[in-house]
């Protein structure tokens, strides 16, 4: 039970935004402000201090710091900012955040002054002292890291509280932003009053004396927006959190916050009883409530500062390399200061700033955890764009285009995961841990940004010994290490899934600082009042504890998709033999191939098919009940199945319309197979792992393909090794040998062993309770149903058996409650099913265009079904699978809006990757890049909308609806279906019609559709937003059935 909030907090999480906020934002901010300022401006002047203190007569370039002085000036201060984050972290909880708040501000203003003022002209002496203050400049910077983020978070109301701790962050955007200007204008100032020639020209001359000033200068000027906040930090009140819950003084608390909120807030005296909260840091009861949380944000934290602080601190280096800044012997070294602050000005105003902002913007609307994935993918996929195809960019003419993606990964960077793993930690710990748990956090986050420091210096350099910068050994050049920051940036997408949601909770929700153990039987009873008014043995099925019969329930239904996906899929590695076979025109250069109308007939006609079954079954399934229908189904498949494979004659017209046929009829038994199987699994699952069940039904089509293509592969390696031909560029008719006409037919058939075994399974499964409770009126059946099942006594409660739902579908009222729901629903799935099917019943075609299959006159008609199989097997085991069960595995967890978005934003990217470079995937080299990214699309669509589209249907109708509109939903799929499979023959033709297949049109070719099913899925992402979110609701609180019961 939670227990009752106090006032003073309340009165904090539900206030509206007023003026305080802004003022505690701007005090707060200004220490961010010094702190980007003075970390990063040091690498605006690194080059200019090597010029100054290591000039070297006669040398063919300027003087550079030597390798361990640089990495020293570079380095030291994050050296002292992770010791200030876990020093003042600690010691913000134990004497409070105000206390220690002035003493980080005044260590930055000195500290930055004594930087500038390093004395003495002896090189030596002068980094000694420049590093000495810069280490206690980072200490200070350090502090003020978990000291913001805690007072920001204490101090803003829940409903925009992201935005608020994201807003003071983002004033390190502006710190950048102004140490680029600063020492734009100051360099500019310099060069015209001390003007010199290059280092080319005059190499001791092109350094004037007075340039040792505009490095102080510049280190210096970051003292002064910190110096004028620190009164005002002076004046601001502790933290009521603070006051209230780890001081326990809530009178103190209550009268701050009176005067800040300007209004009266009565101040509660209660006794101090013990805390349900009592723990230590570390304990054991800490690790199991947040040990899993604190290794998400310092985990995600240390991987993004990698990538991050190598990256923004020596982009100076990067931009040299692609030639977008000078060599330095054609510049003096005051010009160099200008190019190279003028490069870091660029990125900031076009990138960083507007990063941090759309954070700040959108935080709190679509939450932490979408920003910090969306920011590491794409900080992940141009790291990678930079990097493959990394001597593209050096070239003059591309250099804008990496200019523009790098400042893109700049831009995720701070619209991601650089703000997300500041605000999340402020939020997600107890009081009084909140500061040093966030320290902890930030510190790990600086140890990331060390290894990026010093690592990067010695990996950019050039793998040729003679082109690295002096002092420094052999790298392994700009291009590895980008390609090891986008590594590094895919490990942070997978911890931020142990970074929780803290997206409109109060802090002391997330801390658990709320809870306690319940006091008495009378509370546990007023719990289960709670939800009198559900019938007992649905409230039984939704608080089942996960049993043998859940499992056994996923088999069961399971199997009709193992078989759907099986027979689906098997019918596009076997089309180019049925035309080597059935078409053949002797003398012709390339093997027969399937007419273009009969092609569409055979991979379409179970489409059409599956598309009736779902509406009529869904329709069935809701007037007979789920069991009766259920079989009928099963048969269907396993009749067709076999009769497909048995089409007779060899007549081509007999044989093509006999399968069809079959065809037909066994994607009518397949379409009733998707309403229903849904259906019955989410009446029968718990509210808690109802995702994850209905998702393991629906991911057994993921081994249904992967079984189609191994099998296909078997048969075809034994008839191969068993019946030789050879290729039919050799000898067109041998190559093609009579048994190939068993081949496909065994194929086929095999297809329907799997739903015979299931068979008499089915018919022993009992009607679904709520089918017979809600829509059947008989509770007591249903009660004594549920009994066996679950093997516990069940009350039966007739007196409230009673019709819930009394509209028809599509009426006034349906289409009130229900309408866009179904809209959501019908058109994410046909969205989704027309890119789905497109790629996937014609990945063969795309494997050839590639060349990742041979041309078809090279090889016999059964070594290409075997190379048909392998291709379609390696998408299944490395991209299918894993993304159905991944899907299974976090439905739950992270919901399904989330899944379904982050699958149709990654196929949308993965599309448009695939289409805009198309010319570069076809080159032979770059094959297996193609296949990796295409797979990649395959496991996004599986853990994303190919699997949510299923669950969720199932779960937001009323019961006596609930199977008709799955089937709604699912014939809206399988148009789109039909649309692919149909459409993308005639669309990824060649644009060239003699380079088309025989008796097709020119079309739009690979690349061009690719580019449409981009479009669809982006179409996907926008219509998802119609799609409800029923992750841990029961089902009759979605349908509103428990409203009205009451």
């Amino acid at each position: 039970m939670a227990r009752e909030q106090l006032q003073v907090l309340n009165a904090l999480d539900v206030a509206k935004t007023q003026w305080y906020h802004f003022t505690a934002i701007i005090i707060a901010g200004m220490g961010f402000f010094t702190d980007a300022y003075d970390l990063f401006c040091v690498s605006l002047v690194t080059k200019l201090l090597g010029r100054i203190y290591y000039h070297v007569e006669g040398a063919e370039k300027p003087g550079t710091l030597p390798p361990n002085v640089s990495a020293a000036v570079n380095g030291v201060a994050f050296c002292g900012t992770l010791a200030g984050q876990l020093f003042f972290g600690w010691l913000g909880d134990k004497m409070g955040r105000k206390k220690v708040y002035g003493m980080t501000l005044m260590l930055m203003v000195l500290c930055s002054i004594a930087s500038g003022l390093s004395f003495g002209h002896d090189p030596k002496t002068v980094m000694s002292t420049l590093c000495f203050f810069r280490f206690w400049l980072g200490f200070g910077i350090g502090g003020d890291y978990p000291l913001s983020a805690t007072i920001m978070s204490e101090y803003a109301n829940k409903k925009t509280r992201g935005a608020f701790i994201a807003a003071v962050f983002a004033m390190q955007g502006f710190g950048i932003l102004a140490g680029g200007i600063f020492a734009i204008i100051s360099s500019a100032a310099f060069k015209a009053k001390f003007d010199a020639p290059a280092y080319e020209v005059a190499g001791a001359a092109s350094t004037v004396p007075q340039a040792d000033y505009l490095w102080r200068i510049i280190v210096m000027v970051g003292a002064i927006p910190a110096l004028m906040t620190y009164y005002w930090r002076m004046k601001m009140p502790e933290t009521a959190r603070y006051t209230a819950l780890v001081a326990k003084n809530a009178k103190q608390a209550a009268a701050d916050m009176s005067k800040v909120l300007q209004v009266e807030i009565e101040a509660e005296t209660k006794p101090e009883e013990k805390s349900a909260n009592a723990f230590a840091l570390f304990s054991k009861e800490f690790m199991r409530r947040h040990g899993l949380h604190l290794l998400g944000t310092t985990s995600t934290w240390f991987l993004l500062d990698i990538a991050f602080y190598s990256q923004n601190l020596f982009q100076k280096d990067i931009f040299s390399a692609i030639g977008w800044i000078p060599a330095a012997k054609s510049m003096n070294a005051i010009e160099e200061v200008y190019k190279i602050a003028r490069a870091q000005t660029l990125i900031a105003m076009c990138s960083t700033v507007p990063g941090y902002w759309f954070t700040v913007a959108l935080i709190d609307r679509i939450g932490r955890f979408a920003i910090q994935m969306m920011g590491f993918f794409f900080m992940t996929v141009f790291m990678f764009a930079l990097a493959i195809p990394y001597d593209h960019w050096t070239h003059k003419d591309n250099r804008i285009g990496f200019v523009v993606m790098y400042s893109l990964t700049f831009f995720f960077a701070n619209f991601g995961p650089n703000a997300t793993t500041f605000v999340v930690p402020a939020e997600i710990f107890p009081a009084r841990f909140r500061s040093t748990c966030h320290g902890i956090s930030a510190a790990s986050g600086k140890l990331g940004a060390i290894i990026g420091a010093f690592g990067f210096l010695y990996l950019a350099q050039n793998q040729d010994k003679t082109k690295t910068d002096a002092g420094y050994p052999a790298g392994i050049g700009v291009k590895n290490s980008l390609i090891v920051l986008g590594v590094v940036n895919f490990l942070g997408i997978l911890f931020t899934f142990l970074v929780p949601e803290s997206n409109g909770k109060s802090l002391e929700e997330m801390s658990g600082e709320n809870e306690e153990e319940p006091e008495s039987a009378v509370e546990l009873e007023q719990q289960s009042d709670m939800a009198k008014s559900q019938l007992e043995v649905l409230n039984a099925l939704d608080t089942a504890k996960t049993q043998w019969y859940h499992f056994t329930a996923i088999i069961i239904a399971g199997m009709g998709f193992f078989t759907d996906a099986y027979d689906l899929f098997c019918i596009s590695l076997v089309t180019k033999l049925l035309g080597r076979i059935y078409y053949h025109v002797d003398g012709a250069a390339k093997p027969g191939t399937l007419p273009p109308n009969v092609s569409a007939a055979v991979n379409g006609v179970a489409l059409c098919g599956t598309l009736s079954g779902q509406v009529f079954f869904g329709w069935l399934g809701d007037k007979l009940g789920r069991k009766k229908v259920y079989g009928i189904t099963l048969m269907l498949m396993i009749v067709c199945s076999i009769c497909s494979g048995l089409s007779f004659s060899h007549d081509p017209k007999a044989v093509i319309s006999t399968l069809c046929f079959f065809r037909f009829w066994l994607g009518f038994g397949i379409g009733g197979d998707y309403p229903l199987s849904a259906t019955i699994m989410s009446e029968y699952a718990n509210k808690k792992t109802r995702g994850g069940f209905i998702a393991a039904v629906f991911a057994m089509q993921g081994f249904g393909i992967l079984a189609g293509g191994l099998f296909a592969m078997l048969t075809a390696a034994i008839f191969d090794a068993t019946f030789k031909a050879p290729a039919y560029e050799v000898d067109p008719i041998g190559s093609t040998v009579p048994q190939a006409d068993y081949l496909w037919r065994i194929v086929l058939i095999i297809g329907a062993f799997p739903a015979a075994l299931t068979y008499y399974w089915r018919l022993k499964m009992p009607e679904t309770a709520r089918y017979t409770a809600l829509v059947a009126n008989n509770v007591s059946q249903a009660a004594a149903d549920m009994s066996k099942v679950m093997q516990v006594d069940i009350e039966s409660d007739p007196a409230r058996a009673q019709p819930t739902v009394t509209y028809g579908l599509f009426s006034k009222e349906f289409l009130d409650r229900h309408g866009l729901h179904l809209f959501g629903t019908t058109s994410t799935w046909f969205l989704l099913d027309i890119a789905f099917y497109s790629q996937n019943l014609f990945q063969k075609d795309i494997f050839s265009a590639v060349g990742w299959i041979p041309h078809a006159a090279t090889m016999n008609a059964i070594a290409e079904v075997y190379k048909i199989a392998r291709a379609q097997t390696l998408i299944a085991l490395c991209s299918t699978v894993p993304g159905y069960w991944f899907t299974v595995f976090f439905i739950d967890r992270i919901g399904r809006f989330k899944i379904q978005m982050i699958g149709f934003f990654f196929m949308t990217v993965f599309m448009f990757a695939l289409a805009f470079p198309y010319n570069y995937w076809t080159q032979k080299d770059n094959v297996i890049w193609f296949v990796i990214l295409y797979a990649l699309t395959f496991f996004f669509a599986n853990f994303g909308p190919n699997a949510t589209t299923f669950v969720v249907p199932a779960e937001i109708f009323p019961a006596r609806l609930r199977s008709t509109c799955h089937g709604i939903s699912a014939a809206l799929g399988k148009l789109g279906a039909i649309i692919g499979a149909f459409g993308f023959l005639y669309l990824a033709q060649p644009q060239d019609k003699s380079k088309a297949e025989a008796g097709f049109p020119a079309g739009i070719g690979v690349k061009n559709s690719l580019i449409v099913l981009g479009v669809v899925n982006f179409l996907g992402m926008l219509c998802t937003f119609a799609v409800p979110e029923t992750n841990g609701k029961s089902l009759e609180e979605m349908s509103g059935e428990a409203e009205e019961r009451n």
